[in-house]
């Protein structure tokens, strides 16, 4: 009863992953049924584990969601931030988001900008180095300017600076670099959203008729900014 009182009261006060809530629950459980030492057994176990990659990318904030319109067709892009994360795991964030977005809203263009936590908040200045990784994914290509593929990704293999930065290189990935990161992947979730998903037509930063006074920034999509 008090290791069970003990977890409920860890776990009260951080947002654990599932993978992590599962680890803890095993190590507790251990330590009440073999005594004191095992406590250190499970956690040099619960260490080995915790730096493993993270098949499904990190858990991630939604700065803003923009519901656009273009030619007749409706394109979606989130700006999301990961906190200190690699390219690699901020590349398998951005590809998980993607796929919890197309399936909750249909859209013939999806678009995931991923950033540091140190990043911009401004729309205007998510571009270039701000940007950590990015997924473009059209169920169509065919019909959307600038996709010949279902998806275009890529990310930046260097570490952000103070203000959310990166200065490495762009590595793009292949289909198939795609498709086995997403066939690995256990958990489908979406960032943390601590606003409300703004309508059609209204960007997260306020204002309606995003459809009318920035056409621009709808012809930026398939371009990746």
């Amino acid at each position: 009863m008090a290791e069970s009182t003990l977890v409920k009261a860890i776990l009260g006060k951080i947002r654990p992953s599932k993978r992590l809530l599962v680890i803890l629950t095993a190590a507790f459980g251990v330590s009440a049924a073999s005594g004191g030492a095992a406590v250190y057994v499970s956690r040099d176990a619960l260490m080995a584990e915790l730096s493993k990659p993270k098949v499904s990318g990190l858990e991630c904030t939604t700065i803003r969601t923009l519901k656009l319109g273009h030619n007749g067709q409706r394109w979606i892009r989130m700006h999301v931030k990961t906190d200190r994360a690699d390219g690699q795991a901020r590349m398998r964030t951005a590809l998980r988001v993607v796929g919890a977005l197309a399936k909750a809203e249909r859209a013939d263009l999806y678009q995931v900008v991923v950033l540091d936590s140190a990043g911009p908040e401004n729309r205007a200045d998510v571009r270039g180095a701000a940007i950590g990784a990015e997924v473009l994914f059209a169920p169509g290509p065919q019909s959307v300017p600038g996709m010949s593929e279902t998806f275009r990704a890529f990310y930046n293999d260097g570490t952000a600076n103070s203000v959310g930065v990166f200065h490495g290189k762009t590595v793009d990935l292949s289909m198939d670099d795609i498709r086995t990161m997403m066939a690995a992947m256990d958990d489908h979730s979406p960032c943390i959203d601590p606003s409300a998903a703004p309508a059609d037509g209204v960007s997260a930063e306020g204002g309606a008729g995003e459809q009318e006074a920035k056409p621009a920034e709808t012809a930026e999509a398939p371009a990746g900014h």
